[in-house]
């Protein structure tokens, strides 16, 4: 997933369909974005005071600032005034992406009844920076996508796990809480499907937690589903093909963005190859039959799972590792905490 190569097509899509979109900030939503908190300020007549970015869309920002700071003070004396709103970024290299943005206020209230902070509504005065429009824009392209896309899936084979950032198809998942190994097949907004050890009637309707790990953004994290169908795979039984149709308040808005930063991307692609007469689709709408002409098996067992704080990159696997119960793993914590961005400890 990269905020950098967002061209200036897509960038005047954005902005054309998502302006008056807005978007909250979460602490989920910052870590998302890239958005530093600690770097946000107001400035007006002269003086830079820092501030709560509290949401914004393309055409607006709601800050919240302290009633005894000099801002706060400068906006009593003239409520239309110009400031200027200060963003900032991180970028894939971990270096600060800062711009201002030229805003007028046109609102000022207590901050939930508080006479110690003040929500301000400040108006863009113009377009503003690329780099504001590619970050939100794609955020909110990810959360309609999340809804209207949600049964496009994606086979997984080398070059889509290459794409979505990933190292291996094989990963770890809780079934009625018990740990095993397992196969990535395909995924999509809204499920997966999974190879696995077992018998496919005793797996019908059981909690399912699958682990993901996407090393392009260092994020590890568990998303929670059921299982609503699964069958043998062809000619084996031991080895089950299960469907996971996941619980949608679980899905991290990093998935989101990953599946949906794949599916745009693969939409451009297939619509540039259909011009030159190319054939070759990646994503499917039902693709439920697709069967690995060898499972190898291995006796290898895998490793305790722990909260991970990052990702380190590690060589892709050659065949497939036995998949079995595994009492020895402990669950994976999920790694992000949504918590309102006026929470936060400053």
């Amino acid at each position: 997933m990269s905020f950098s190569t967002t061209t200036s097509l897509q960038i005047a899509h954005y902005y054309d369909y998502f302006r008056d979109k807005e978007i909250v900030f979460t602490k989920a939503n910052l870590l998302t974005l890239k958005l530093d908190p600690r770097q946000i300020y107001i400035k007006c007549n002269g003086g830079q005071w820092p501030c709560i970015l509290n949401s914004s869309s393309l055409q607006m920002a709601k800050i919240i600032i302290g009633t005894q700071s000099g801002a706060f003070t400068e906006m009593q004396k003239n409520a239309k005034m110009t400031v200027n709103l200060k963003y900032c970024f991180i970028d894939q290299n971990n270096q600060p992406i800062h711009f201002f943005v030229n805003c007028s206020v046109i609102d000022i209230k207590p901050y939930k009844g508080t006479s110690e902070l003040a929500i301000v509504t400040l108006e863009f005065n113009q377009r503003p920076p690329d780099d504001l429009i590619s970050r939100i824009g794609e955020f909110i392209e990810a959360s309609e996508n999340f809804i209207n896309r949600k049964e496009e899936r994606i086979n997984v084979d080398q070059n889509s796990l290459r794409k979505l950032g990933m190292d291996k198809e094989e990963s770890i998942v809780w079934v009625d809480n018990v740990p095993r190994r397992c196969i990535l097949k395909d995924l999509s907004f809204s499920g997966a499907k999974i190879m696995l050890v077992g018998v496919p009637k005793f797996l019908v309707g059981k909690p399912i937690k699958l682990r993901f790990d996407f090393n392009d953004t260092n994020e590890s994290f568990i998303v929670s589903g059921t299982i609503p169908r699964a069958e043998f795979l062809e000619g084996r039984k031991d080895i089950a093909s299960v469907h996971v149709a996941y619980n949608v308040d679980s899905v991290p808005m990093s998935y989101k963005m990953h599946i949906n930063n794949f599916i745009t991307n693969f939409q451009k692609k297939f619509l540039q190859q259909e011009s030159a007469g190319i054939k070759g689709p990646v994503i499917s709408t039902a693709d439920d039959s697709a069967v690995p002409p060898v499972i190898k098996e291995m006796n290898a067992k895998p490793q305790p799972a722990q909260p991970v704080q990052s990702v380190k990159p590690v060589q892709a696997v050659q065949g497939v590792q036995n998949v079995q119960s595994v009492q020895s793993i402990k669950p994976v914590q999920d790694t992000l905490e949504l918590e309102p961005i006026e929470d936060l400890d400053f």
